[in-house]
């Protein structure tokens, strides 16, 4: 990771780069309006984050991402996508509680978590079993033990 920032502020990059798009720039109440906040709480996060050299920032102008805060921007949004992956498509979550999910956890796990998990998205991808609703299966499994208010896998 580039730079330690806080989640909050994590959240407000993974949003301008996502508003950004094409275009490079976008404005603070477009920011505000996708993230659901005041427009005050992102003048104070722009501030922030211009401080860091994350983002090019003038009131009453547009905002765009420095190089800086692009690759911070790709880290952070590498992270989301790899998560909401796992939690949808291997744990069988539906797509807002995965995406919702990835979002929190986007901010605790580092580099190596992430390599782990992108491993391990190639295994299942290149796993026979898997493609045979192995995995799924387990998963049932896994679910009656639960309902049966089993304390552990091996009752």
């Amino acid at each position: 990771m580039p730079e330690n920032l806080s989640a909050s502020l994590e959240d407000y990059i993974e949003s301008i780069a996502e508003l950004t798009g094409s275009s490079g720039v976008t404005r603070a109440a477009d920011i505000a309006d996708k993230m659901g906040v005041s427009r005050p709480s992102v003048t104070v996060a722009l501030r922030a984050l211009a401080s860091r050299g994350m983002v090019n920032y003038k009131p009453y102008s547009t905002v765009s991402l420095t190089d800086k805060g692009r690759k911070h921007a790709a880290v952070v949004l590498r992270k989301h996508r790899i998560l909401s992956r796992f939690f949808n498509e291997i744990l069988g979550t539906d797509v807002e509680l995965a995406d919702s999910a990835a979002c929190k956890v986007e901010h605790a796990i580092g580099e190596e978590i992430t390599d782990r998990l992108v491993d391990f998205l190639a295994f299942i991808d290149n796993c026979p079993m898997a493609a045979e609703g192995g995995f799924e299966f387990n998963s049932r499994k896994r679910q009656s033990f639960r309902e049966k208010g089993a304390t552990n896998e091996k009752d």
